[in-house]
């Protein structure tokens, strides 16, 4: 994976990463300001969030992942 997904006013990112211990695939949302972020969710829960937002997940844009769409909490124990 590694790219990112925006709604396409730019207003909210979707950020895929890897959590090392499970190996699956989690998504964090990134809103309009630095502090506004929601991790650890599953795709279908990004989905319910936008939807309440009034985007759909089908409208959202590809753009590049800061950091690759790694995760940034890799040091932490998941």
């Amino acid at each position: 994976m590694g790219a990112a997904m925006q709604t396409p006013d730019g207003t909210w990112r979707v950020e895929p990463y890897l959590r090392p211990r499970t190996r699956s695939w989690w998504y964090r949302l990134v809103g309009p300001a630095s502090d506004n972020v929601i991790e650890d969710l599953s795709i279908g829960a990004v989905e319910r969030l936008l939807t309440e937002m009034g985007y759909d997940l089908a409208d959202l844009v590809d753009v590049p992942a800061p950091g690759g769409g790694s995760d940034r909490r890799s040091s932490e124990s998941a």
